[in-house]
């Protein structure tokens, strides 16, 4: 039996521009005409909770998958403040990464996104395609979000202009941009293939939105419950079994 020959993976640090602003990324790439880019969190970054990213990317990449972890405008290595960043930003930072990611020559682009990442990539590609979606712990509603960590936010005191969660600035302008994007209605307009991705012990609002996705997809689309994991799957074995599922999942549909 003939060996199959291991890919030689380089770490390349890149940078693009987005709206005006320089934002910073680690390029894994074995030479794929594939790229997978993935999207962080709310205050997170291209490395996400204990590494998370870091080991996807060099799983996917030793896959056979190139992969792009990047920080969004205000987040991480980029250029920015975070209490500038807005859901829309994110956006327009994403469609950037995809650009980029053409310009460099690959012929297919997948997207995975966490968290809020997830939501970017949702509302993402129904207004500007990729070949696969994959989210891990997406948001599900923006509002219910604002109402479970900062309270109803159509009662927040207008003389407010910023808020600060867990020793991070929130400008106003975050959840009054955030409000308007309809998470749900962005889903049901992708027609790619999607690989929808939950842990069991998340919070609520994030398992009860994981199970409201099904009502409203449109298929091709693969679920995906992680037994006994947490929001970031912080556990060793949750991280593996994440990252494993998801490149077995791009192995048969990307």
């Amino acid at each position: 039996m003939t060996r199959k020959k291991k890919i030689k993976v380089s770490e390349i640090p890149v940078t693009f521009v987005s709206e005006g602003h320089q934002l910073i990324g680690i390029l894994h790439t074995g030479e794929s005409k594939r790229l997978v880019i993935l999207c962080h969190g709310f205050t997170g970054n291209k490395i996400e909770n204990k590494k998370l990213f870091v080991e996807a990317a060099r799983v996917f990449a030793d896959g056979g998958f190139d992969a792009l972890r990047f920080d969004f405008y205000g987040s991480g290595d980029s250029e920015g403040d975070f209490a500038d960043t807005t859901l829309s930003h994110n956006i327009a930072n994403l469609k950037d990464a995809m650009k980029w990611g053409k310009e460099r020559g690959y012929e297919k682009i997948a997207v995975l996104g966490i968290s809020m990442g997830g939501a970017t990539a949702i509302l993402t590609l129904a207004e500007s395609p990729a070949d696969v979606l994959i989210t891990w712990s997406a948001v599900p509603d923006m509002e219910q979000l604002f109402d479970s960590y900062i309270g109803d936010v159509k009662k927040i005191d207008p003389d407010i202009k910023v808020h600060e969660y867990d020793g991070w600035l929130i400008k106003k302008e975050f959840w009054v941009d955030g409000i308007q994007h309809n998470i749900k209605e962005a889903l049901a307009k992708i027609t790619v293939p999607k690989y929808i991705v939950q842990g069991t012990a998340d919070a609520p609002l994030f398992v009860q939105g994981f199970h409201s996705f099904r009502d409203v997809v449109v298929p091709p689309a693969d679920f995906m419950e992680i037994p006994d994991a947490g929001h970031t799957y912080q556990t060793p074995a949750h991280r593996r079994q994440v990252i494993r599922q998801t490149l077995i999942w791009l192995i048969r549909h990307f």
